[in-house]
């Protein structure tokens, strides 16, 4: 299944070297991320999170589960689940990043695409005369497919520059 998605533009990995320990980069993502559980569904609504975590999840010493969380009257429901493991090279610690849709995010897609289909197969049933019902929902899963796929390109650079910062944080204490 993450051959298809990764096909189609909605699963992405990458590698990205950071020049600190594996000790330091837990500590800053520990510091960013409010512990909950992975399904990132529990009786704490992230507006009533402290606003000094950008992300909520788990974070282990070897790797990571997060999502960045919604802010009070933030209308964007679609950031990206974010899965990582570190692997360390002396004082270079390699991330190997996963960006995947969440799985209700997963589910409208497919749910929308069934319903596309379905479109089709009633028309084609009928002989052609519902192509307004196509046209929803061919537009209803186009912008369900885009906005998947904007907010994992989204979702990648905002966790880039927040290990950037986490980075250049605990470099200029050293230094």
């Amino acid at each position: 299944m993450n051959s298809f998605f990764q096909s189609i533009g909605l699963y992405t990995s990458k590698n990205i070297e950071i020049n600190i320990n594996i000790a330091e980069l837990n500590k800053g993502l520990r510091k960013i991320t409010y512990t909950t559980n992975t399904t990132f569904i529990s009786l704490i609504s992230d507006s009533t999170i402290p606003t000094r975590f950008e992300y909520r999840g788990i974070v282990n010493e070897k790797n990571f589960t997060i999502k960045r969380r919604r802010h009070l009257f933030d209308i964007n429901l679609n950031y990206p689940v974010i899965k990582g493991s570190l692997y360390d090279q002396n004082t270079i610690t390699t991330v190997s990043l996963t960006y995947i849709p969440s799985p209700f995010q997963i589910f409208t897609f497919i749910l929308l695409l069934c319903f596309f289909i379905a479109a089709v197969a009633v028309n084609v049933k009928n002989g052609g005369q519902h192509l307004s019902f196509i046209a929803v929902s061919s537009l209803m899963t186009g912008t369900q497919y885009f906005v998947l796929k904007r907010e994992i390109i989204k979702g990648k650079y905002d966790f880039e520059r927040e290990l950037s910062s986490i980075s250049q944080e605990y470099s200029s204490v050293v230094h």
